[in-house]
């Protein structure tokens, strides 16, 4: 009798692959429509200060009242644990992947503002890191297997933030094509504005999204801008390229300040929206994630036509693994 690599025959797999989908389709009944919002967040180069505005974002978006999962998805430096303060994390997603630890067993729940507390916002970290790698080498079993444990996802999240990775290597770009809406991180320095403009070659039409399945697509964030006009031209150098070379221009969401309390915070792994909101850096994000909310409010209308297998934590996972086996073909 033939046998799968994971060792179970056709009849064995084909018995578990039932009761996955069982379990799927009980658990669709009972959920309510995709509000699952996913976002990357990546860079052209390394350095950017990327990690830093996922980290704040998250627990800027928690003051507004909503539940982010914060996944560390880069996968040559996956060190937002650190970042985030998280000492020897004891689990990630290669537990889930291999099946011996359940999502909540590895979520890391932080605490948040008084604000966020009263409006019900919360942010979790996934330690993810080298596990998400495993994701491509998976056989169609295994991989129906963590898609069912992420779902859960969609219950006790609003928004899904990846922290990838920066570079145009198949990982970073992987989760820009299947993310809602991509945060391109750039800075005022002529190497980073030119990397960011790479990876927006590197997408192409993905960049700004012509297909309807999915995205949005990309968005520019200057981090380390001495002013807001400094920010505004870094934005239209790359936009202005954008077009001229690749026919169109991704959308410039907003800028962060050079601050000092953005280092002295990750000196002492803390991040530095929690160390000092009202900071001149934790203003700009809390304006960015002020914008951020507003447009998705009215991508919601839009989603609600998209077919379900294309919504939230499923729509992402599909898009991801199909990107990512595409890539292994």
């Amino acid at each position: 009798m033939r046998r799968y690599d994971n060792g179970y025959d056709t009849d064995q797999a084909g018995e578990l692959r039932r009761m996955v989908t069982d379990n799927r389709q009980k658990k669709k009944a009972e959920t309510p429509p995709a509000r699952l919002h996913t976002l990357s967040i990546l860079s052209g180069k390394g350095g950017v200060g990327k990690s830093n505005i996922a980290a704040a974002l998250s627990f800027a978006l928690a003051d507004f009242g909503k539940r982010v999962v914060l996944i560390d998805a880069d996968l040559g430096m996956a060190n937002l644990d650190i970042l985030c303060g998280v000492r020897n994390a004891k689990y990630n997603i290669a537990h889930l992947i291999e099946g011996s630890r359940s999502l909540n067993e590895i979520l890391v729940h932080f605490k948040t503002s008084e604000r966020a507390t009263k409006l019900n916002g919360s942010v979790s970290l996934l330690p993810g890191g080298y596990g998400i790698r495993e994701i491509a080498d998976l056989d169609e079993f295994a991989l129906e297997r963590l898609f069912e444990s992420l779902s859960d996802l969609e219950m006790m999240s609003d928004y899904l933030i990846m922290d990838a990775g920066a570079g145009i290597h198949k990982g970073a770009l992987s989760f820009a094509y299947a993310s809602e809406i991509t945060l391109l991180i750039t800075t005022p320095e002529p190497t980073s504005i030119r990397d960011a403009y790479g990876v927006i070659k590197s997408l192409g039409s993905a960049a700004w999204q012509e297909s309807k399945d999915s995205a949005t697509g990309v968005m520019l964030i200057v981090n380390m801008a001495s002013s807001s006009r400094e920010a505004q031209e870094v934005a239209e150098r790359i936009r202005l390229a954008s077009m001229q070379f690749l026919g169109n221009a991704p959308m410039y969401l907003g800028y962060v300040l050079k601050d000092d309390v953005i280092e002295r915070s990750v000196k002492n792994c803390r991040i530095f929206y929690r160390s000092d909101p009202d900071s001149n850096a934790g203003i700009c994000i809390r304006n960015l994630a002020g914008d951020l909310l507003r447009m998705c409010e009215g991508m919601n209308v839009e989603h609600e036509k998209l077919p379900e297998k294309k919504k939230g934590i499923r729509g992402f996972l599909s898009r991801l693994s199909e990107k990512l086996f595409a890539e292994n073909k």
